[in-house]
C-alpha cells in the first residue's frame, strides 16, 4: 500500500485501485491477501539485499499459501469471486518471474520450460478476466481492468519504503537508449522477409507467431491491447513450442526477439536481467550458426550482453 504498488502502475492505470481497491478485497479474501504479501516481501527481497534470504524465506511460505487457496476455490467460484482470484493469480504470475530473478539459487535456465511456464500462469488470469468481462456482477476494479490505453512509464520501478523512486541511471537511460524498439521492430521486419521465402507446413505458425509478437512489441512504450512483451508467452501455439524444442532456427530466432524484448521491461524490479537471462541461455548451445542467421543472432548477443553489463 506504500511502496509495492507503485512498482506495479503503470500510466493509464489508476494507482487507488492498487493501493486502496485491491488491499479492501483482500481484506475478505485470505489467498490474495497470502498474494499480496509474498509479492510485497519479494519487493523488499529486492531492496534489502543484506536481509534478501530472510525475505526471500517469507515471500515462498506467503506464496505457497496463496497457490494453495487460490486453488481449493476455483471448484466452488461464483461470479462475485472473479475479480479477487483474477488479481491474485496476476500478482503469483509475476512473482513466479520475479522469484527466478531474486533467488539466491543460480540453476541453468531452460528456456522451453520457461516459456511454457509462463503461459501455464498467464492462462489462468486470461481465463478470469474473459469471465469478468462477459459477467454481469458489478465491477470493483471498473476502470481498471478495462483501461483503453496504457503506456510504460520507464522509470526504475523500484521505490524506497517511503515510496519514492530509486534512481537507477545505467537502467533507465543505458538500455533504452542503445536498444530501442523500434531497433527490435527492425530486425523483426527483417525476419519476415525471410519467413516470407519460406514454404511448408511450418510458415503459418512462423507467421501467427511473428504477428503475435510484432504486435506485443511494435506500440512500445504503450502497452496495447494485447499486454506487450510481458503477455506475449499466453499467445504461442503448441505447434511453435514444438518447434522450439526441435530447435528449429526461425522459431529459435522469433524466441531470441521475445527476450530482447524483455529487456525493455528491465528497469522493472521483478524483471531486471530476465530477458537477457532468456536469450544467453537459448544461445549457449548453439554451436554452429547458419551464415544466413549470423548477423541476426550477433545483433541479439551484443544486446543481451550490453543489458547484462548494465544490471552490473
Amino acid at each position: 500500500m506504500t511502496s509495492t504498488y507503485l512498482s506495479l502502475s503503470q500510466d493509464g492505470l489508476s494507482a487507488h485501485h492498487l493501493s486502496m481497491t485491491i488491499p479492501r478485497m483482500a481484506a475478505s479474501c485470505p489467498y490474495l491477501l497470502d498474494s499480496i504479501h509474498a509479492f510485497s516481501a519479494l519487493h523488499l527481497a529486492s531492496l534489502e539485499p543484506d536481509n534478501r534470504t530472510s525475505w526471500l524465506n517469507h515471500a515462498v511460505r506467503y506464496q505457497s499459501q496463496a497457490c494453495a487457496g487460490l486453488s481449493m476455490s476455483l471448484s466452488e467460484m461464483s461470479p462475485p469471486d472473479y475479480e479477487p482470484a483474477f488479481v491474485s493469480s496476476i500478482i503469483i504470475m509475476l512473482f513466479a518471474m520475479g522469484y527466478r530473478v531474486l533467488s539466491v539459487e543460480n540453476r541453468p535456465l531452460d528456456p522451453v520450460s520457461v516459456i511454457l511456464e509462463a503461459r501455464t500462469l498467464m492462462s489462468g488470469p486470461a481465463m478470469l478476466l474473459s469471465r469478468i468481462l462477459e459477467g454481469s456482477v458489478e465491477a470493483q476494479l471498473d476502470g481498471w481492468l478495462c483501461a483503453p490505453d496504457t503506456q510504460e512509464s520507464l522509470g526504475t520501478g523500484e521505490h524506497d519504503h517511503d515510496g519514492s523512486p530509486v534512481k537507477n541511471t545505467h537502467v533507465l537511460f543505458g538500455l533504452h537508449q542503445y536498444v530501442p524498439a523500434r531497433d527490435i521492430v527492425r530486425s523483426l521486419d527483417r525476419l519476415r522477409l525471410i519467413i516470407d521465402t519460406r514454404e511448408g507446413s511450418d510458415k503459418p505458425i512462423y507467421l501467427a507467431t511473428w504477428q503475435q509478437l510484432h504486435q506485443a512489441i511494435e506500440p512500445w512504450p504503450r502497452i496495447g491491447p494485447h499486454g506487450g512483451p510481458l503477455a506475449w508467452p499466453l499467445s504461442i501455439s503448441d505447434n511453435f513450442s514444438s518447434l522450439l524444442q526441435r530447435g528449429d532456427w526461425i522459431a529459435q530466432v522469433l524466441f531470441l526477439h521475445y527476450g530482447i524484448a524483455m529487456c525493455l521491461l528491465c528497469h522493472r524490479w521483478y524483471v531486471r536481467d530476465w530477458g537477457c537471462r532468456l536469450v544467453l541461455a537459448t544461445l549457449e548451445p548453439l554451436s554452429k550458426i547458419p551464415q544466413e542467421w549470423e548477423e541476426t543472432i550477433s545483433w541479439i548477443r551484443g544486446a543481451a550482453v550490453m543489458e547484462d553489463w548494465l544490471q552490473e
